[in-house]
């Protein structure tokens, strides 16, 4: 790992937060975030399930890549004790405006979930909460380690990362697509499920790992703000779409608990 390639990574996604263009409303407006908010949960309603956000009432959350703010809202307007972090400022400064429009309660730093000394200063929390993330820095075992850390005894981690068993992974090793919409990701990783168990073994315990999401969507039509099923995914009934998203879903789903 290298300062070059975390700069990297910063500027990338400084220069386009993720989902900043899932509205094309004026950015900033209530009427843009409400728009950002319905097409995440339209595209992926997995990830309320997934969240639990109604669950954490009353508890700290602490989010390891907080992005524009999507999901922060839903923890904060549950009634979370929320704290969001993010290796890019130009996202937390978003992030930032998106809760005072809206009137919410939380916080937001710059930062690097690998920096111990950092996440320390947080302090403890109940949930620590990931959302494709994780998987775009190069060191994976150091935040682990901040993670477990920053967890009080018997707290929840839930991560999302991409499953190397899925659909687009296999699209991407064939030069058929790619990992993120924009170009050039800097870093990004795919894994196993075998994986991830080696990963947090010796302090998490695994409660569930499954699999979930395949962007099924035109992209030009989604880009101008319509819903048109590819036409190879138009011709599956339902029951096989649904099945391609079990099996070969390119989101792997992780909750675990501090062991």
């Amino acid at each position: 790992m290298t300062t070059e390639l975390i700069d990297k990574i910063k500027q990338y996604w400084n220069a386009q937060p993720c989902n900043i263009k899932h509205s094309l409303s004026t950015p900033g407006t209530e009427q843009y975030w409400n728009e950002v908010t319905e097409r995440r949960f339209f595209v992926e309603p997995h990830l309320r399930d997934f969240a639990g956000f109604h669950s954490w009432r009353g508890k700290r959350v602490l989010e390891i890549g907080s992005g524009i703010g999507s999901d922060a809202v839903e923890f904060a307007r549950h009634g979370a004790d929320y704290v969001g972090i993010d290796l890019s400022a130009e996202s937390v400064a978003m992030s930032r405006q998106r809760f005072e429009l809206f009137d919410l309660a939380g916080e937001f730093h710059v930062m690097n979930g690998a920096d111990s000394a950092a996440v320390a200063s947080l302090g403890q929390f109940d949930l620590v909460y990931s959302c494709g993330v994780l998987h775009h820095y190069p060191d994976m075992t150091a935040c682990l380690d901040n993670i477990h850390n920053a967890l009080r005894p018997m707290g929840e981690f839930r991560m999302l990362v991409y499953a190397k068993n899925s659909w687009k992974y296999t699209m991407i090793q064939k030069g058929l697509d790619q990992f993120e919409a924009q170009s050039d990701c800097p870093y990004a990783k795919a894994y196993s499920r075998e994986e991830i168990y080696d990963l947090l073994q010796g302090q998490f315990e695994v409660l569930r790992i499954r699999q979930d999401h395949c962007f099924m969507y035109n992209v030009p039509k989604y880009r101008a703000g319509e819903y048109e099923l590819e036409p190879w995914f138009a011709a599956m009934p339902e029951e096989m779409r649904a099945a391609v998203k079990e099996y070969l879903g390119w989101h792997l789903l992780i909750k675990a608990r501090k062991i």
